[in-house]
């Protein structure tokens, strides 16, 4: 493997346990790493390993030393308090913004519009990673996955001939549709756009346009939504079997009325972030096939600002 991160520092801030492979792919680049939020005792570096990172409590010191500073996926909070399953609680704020080096790039899942807003006030370079399609594409898999296993141990039936609905027809919802047809499931995707309808259809699922969705939905045994606002609000939930189960793939708060939801007692989980829970080895080394090339492209080309490419 070419050793092509010679020379830069980069901060990693723990969001999850993929962190921990990114880190190591990452090294394996021959990247000097400071670590934020990590444990030192938990994380498994080797005694190699460890003579290439640094460990810290808080970000304005890394902030100091870094090129690069990657924030979890699912980013910070509209009070600059990172999102992560770690203990410590690290906050992404001006102090830190104003630590930064004049070069920095920040990379980092989803940006709320605290941070676009800090970005906007201090003009530091932010990539939004989360809808880059090599990285969305690659991150359906263990979505789905984890998706999938979940509405197992959630349902008393089987995959295999039930009636599964999923909403929305993105990147996720290609690859959950694509496995739940070949588990045997009776596959229904819902969606605005006739194009990703057709789509669905070639690949011989059923289709339901959003309108008519009410239709449908009394049948459904299992949903999987993947649309990021109020898709399901309480008047469609109450036309559900009780006996159905949803997963929502949603981001927080997620495309349900969860208050609806708990009334009705219907079985409902909000699973963002599945692939650091269910495959963060995949997760890690997926981030640590992608942002190598980042980070390596923003500094040839010397991109500034923000870029979310769809």
């Amino acid at each position: 493997m070419s050793k092509n991160l010679d020379g830069l520092t980069i901060a990693i801030v723990y969001g999850d346990r993929r962190d921990i492979y990114l880190a190591k792919k990452l090294i394996e680049y021959n990247a000097k790493l400071l670590l934020a939020g990590f444990d030192s005792d938990d994380v498994g570096f080797n005694f190699k390993e460890m003579h290439k990172m640094e460990f810290y409590n808080d970000l304005i010191n890394p902030a100091r030393k870094s090129d690069v500073m990657i924030l979890p996926i699912p980013g910070v909070d509209n009070h600059g308090l990172v999102k992560s399953t770690s203990k410590s609680k690290l906050y992404f704020n001006e102090e830190v913004v104003r630590s930064f080096q004049p070069h920095i790039l920040v990379l980092v899942g989803m940006a709320s519009s605290y941070l676009l807003n800090l970005r906007e006030k201090y003009s530091f370079s932010l990539i939004e990673t989360a809808e880059l399609n090599d990285f969305a594409i690659l991150n359906s898999i263990p979505s789905a996955e984890g998706a999938i296993a979940k509405a197992m141990e959630l349902t008393s039936i089987t995959i295999h001939n039930s009636k599964s609905l999923v909403i929305g027809f993105g990147r996720v919802g290609i690859t959950l549709a694509r496995m739940l047809k070949g588990l045997g499931a009776n596959t229904y995707v819902a969606d605005r756009s006739s194009e990703q309808l057709a789509r669905a259809l070639e690949m011989n699922c059923h289709i339901v346009e959003l309108k008519h969705m009410d239709e449908k939905l009394p049948e459904m045994e299992i949903i999987f939504n993947t649309v990021p606002f109020l898709i399901l609000p309480r008047q469609k939930l109450k036309l559900l079997n009780r006996d159905c189960v949803i997963i929502d793939l949603a981001s927080a708060p997620g495309g349900l009325d969860y208050n609806a939801v708990e009334e009705l007692g219907i079985t409902a989980y909000l699973a963002p972030g599945l692939p650091g829970r269910v495959a963060p080895v995949t997760a890690g080394n997926i981030l640590g096939s992608v942002y190598p090339r980042l980070i390596l492209d923003h500094i040839s080309k010397g991109k500034g600002g923000v870029t979310n490419v769809c």
